[in-house]
């Protein structure tokens, strides 16, 4: 995650650096997106830019954090298979659906190879309540099917309708 000098700036200049990370990471995928672009089109000093970010994978994962968070907001309700319905068929009007694509086609994959991460999942919570945490696991894997072959798309889309039903039976 940013450093605490990229958290300190004025809102103006973050927003400008935000916005440039964004277009990169649309444009370009983790492997080829580069530090020189971004210092360019954000008007900032190369060594600026190692004061904000460790390296281009912590710049990626910012603007990872940032647009997950945006789209997460829109998934309100007691359905996820429902929103996930919505946002599946209005995805290709979505401001993030460049970067949402590299993201699934290639750098997903990019950053898990980078470091190894260790599972995210919260086993406490899967375990709590478990209808919840599958229909979560589900979403989450079919916008990613969804990325990975668009093709398919009406077939997700009754998946996900017959999961509402699933779901809706569950509550």
């Amino acid at each position: 995650m940013p450093k605490a000098t990229f958290l300190n700036l004025n809102a103006a200049k973050k927003e400008k650096i935000s916005q440039v990370l964004l277009e990169e990471f649309s444009t370009y995928s983790l492997l080829d997106a580069n530090v020189n672009h971004i210092v360019k089109a954000a008007g900032i000093a190369r060594g600026s830019f190692y004061t904000y970010f460790t390296d281009l994978d912590d710049a990626y994962r910012y603007t990872l954090s940032q647009v997950m968070a945006t789209i997460h907001e829109g998934f309100v309700g007691d359905n996820p298979f429902q929103a996930t319905r919505s946002f599946i068929d209005q995805v290709e009007q979505n401001p993030y659906y460049a970067f949402l694509s590299n993201y699934y086609v290639v750098d997903e994959a990019i950053l898990a190879a980078h470091h190894q991460e260790t599972s995210s999942t919260n086993w406490d919570k899967a375990t709590a309540d478990l209808p919840q945490w599958l229909a979560d696991v589900a979403v989450h894997h079919l916008i990613r099917e969804y990325f990975l072959a668009p093709t398919d798309k009406e077939q997700i889309l009754s998946l996900l309708d017959a999961l509402a039903g699933w779901h809706k039976q569950e509550a």
